[in-house]
């Protein structure tokens, strides 16, 4: 299944491969124009995390989810500086130690109040409208990720600055064309998530089996 996710993601994002009823080229846009950054949280030590009646999202839950989940947040002591998120935010990773692995994108899908963002990202609002399941297939395609990868800078480590990934430019298809698209592959990863499940459990039968056979 993720193969075929791969193979439908270079198809539909170099349009070779279209819905029916849909025609015409892509309008390219560069992120800078369609929308607006904000920083995470600043001003914070160590004593502020672990408790307070706020929440922010981890680093590992914008690195490895295309759509943010409410799983991976963590507690914290908030004060009036920092920017609260919404629904249809963007994080974007700003560091990695390979430059392939930085500039992961991750979408905010939740209508919550005190929402944060962690410090090792930085936030993106879109100002036009965005299917949010194709924003964040699209931000994940082959395409955009080799933009972002080509402006990753370091040695040791690999960063990349808001000002740089504003300029890169993405595609956007009408909104009805968005909707195909992001309907699509939410479809394709719910079947990946259900397949996962399947083999996890063959994994654990089979253990089972031979904890038995083998005593």
């Amino acid at each position: 299944m993720k193969q075929l996710k791969q193979a439908y993601l270079q198809k539909i994002f170099s349009q070779e491969l279209r819905f029916a009823g849909f025609s015409g080229t892509w309008e390219q846009r560069k992120l800078g124009k369609i929308g607006n950054t904000f920083n995470g949280l600043t001003g914070k030590t160590k004593e502020d995390f672990g408790h307070g009646d706020a929440k922010f999202v981890t680093y590992l839950n914008v690195f490895q989810n295309e759509l943010a989940t409410l799983k991976q947040l963590d507690s914290v002591e908030i004060d009036e500086q920092q920017n609260q998120v919404q629904k249809g935010d963007v994080f974007f990773t700003t560091s990695s130690e390979t430059p392939e692995e930085v500039g992961m994108s991750s979408v905010w899908t939740y209508d919550i109040k005190n929402i944060y963002l962690n410090s090792f990202t930085f936030g993106y609002r879109p100002t036009v409208e965005l299917d949010l399941e194709y924003l964040a297939t699209m931000l994940r395609s082959p395409s955009v990720r080799k933009k972002i990868t080509f402006l990753a800078q370091g040695i040791s480590r690999y960063n990349i600055s808001k000002s740089k990934m504003m300029k890169i430019e993405v595609p956007i298809p009408n909104i009805f064309e968005q909707e195909n698209i992001g309907s699509l592959f939410k479809q394709l990863d719910n079947l990946i998530t259900l397949n996962q499940k399947k083999l996890n459990l063959l994994k654990k039968q089979k253990q089972a089996y031979l904890q038995k056979m083998f005593i």
